[in-house]
């Protein structure tokens, strides 16, 4: 199907990969986010495909900005992206809140209020992400469960259909900001010849940014019914793993392992739910993601 989509946090990394992918398949895309920025998007998908997107910039936390989105744009669907991520959660926590709970909410009233009623947003792994006792890791993480929750008393109550999707360490052209952009950092530093130390060690899902925008694009133009969450992959790679696919792309490259003890470990993932509302899914491989952003960051110059 094709038809009008909202899409929040465009201006992003995973956002604008999303829109990318939905201009590829010819639907009428909506961009929302902070600040009209589509220099990512010009990047990704490039200034033809780019210039056809109509762009709206205000405030996630302010329901009247988003009603006004949403009465404009009429979608048959929503990409929910936006998001501040864990340093900006950990440190703010009201503005983490405004921004990852109340623009959540703001998205599903105004949904509601046009009769759009499917909606696909981002959770995160941290979601599912705990401490040996129990409690969850991350104040954005919290942040994540409660919409979650939240997204599925909203089906009982009013029939809005949804799936959150729960990225992990997600890589690729563009990746900037985040507690886990530590995987692009550490590609950039090897394109451009300079020594570099993993600040970490990890036994974690590694994931594509092309596989996970995929993931978001497959969900919102499948038609779903109730309301459901999903991990996007279920491999662990560790951090030999990668170093390893590193130096395969690049061979003289100066990247070297962590020399801490900090070690990610993932939550136990299931995509079973995923699968079976829009089939196998589109996996990318280590050896072929880290090739695929060591080409387009010496192609572009940059991260």
């Amino acid at each position: 199907m094709t038809g009008s989509i909202i899409v929040t946090g465009t201006a992003g990394f995973i956002g604008s990969w999303v829109a990318k992918q939905l201009l590829e398949l010819g639907w009428s895309v909506t961009a929302f986010d902070r600040e009209a920025d589509d220099r990512k998007l010009r990047a990704n998908a490039g200034d033809e495909a780019a210039s056809r997107v109509t762009w709206h910039a205000g405030d996630i936390a302010n329901p009247d900005t988003v009603k006004a989105l949403f009465e404009a744009a009429r979608p048959d669907r929503v990409i929910h992206l936006a998001a501040v991520l864990i340093p900006v959660c950990r440190d703010t926590p009201v503005t983490g809140a405004l921004i990852d709970v109340i623009g959540h909410i703001n998205i599903f009233e105004a949904a509601h209020a046009v009769g759009c009623d499917q909606v696909v947003y981002a959770s995160s792994a941290a979601a599912t992400a705990r401490r040996g006792d129990g409690t969850l890791t991350t104040v954005y993480g919290s942040y994540k469960r409660w919409c979650e929750e939240f997204s599925a008393v909203r089906h009982h109550e009013r029939g809005t259909h949804s799936i959150g999707l729960r990225p992990a360490i997600v890589y690729g052209p563009g990746r900037e900001a985040g507690a886990t952009a530590f995987v692009n950092a550490a590609i950039t530093e090897a394109v451009a010849g300079r020594e570099h130390t993993l600040p970490t060690r990890w036994n974690h899902r590694v994931e594509h940014v092309e596989e996970v925008a995929d993931a978001f694009v497959r969900c919102a133009t499948t038609p779903i019914e109730g309301a459901h969450a999903s991990d996007i992959t279920t491999t662990n790679t560790n951090d030999e793993d990668f170093l390893a696919a590193l130096r395969q792309a690049i061979p003289d490259c100066r990247v070297d392992p962590a020399d801490s003890e900090s070690f990610r470990e993932a939550a136990p993932a299931d995509t079973s739910v995923l699968e079976g509302l829009i089939g196998p899914l589109h996996g990318i491989s280590l050896e072929e993601g880290v090739a695929r952003t060591v080409a387009a960051m010496r192609q572009s110059g940059g991260s």
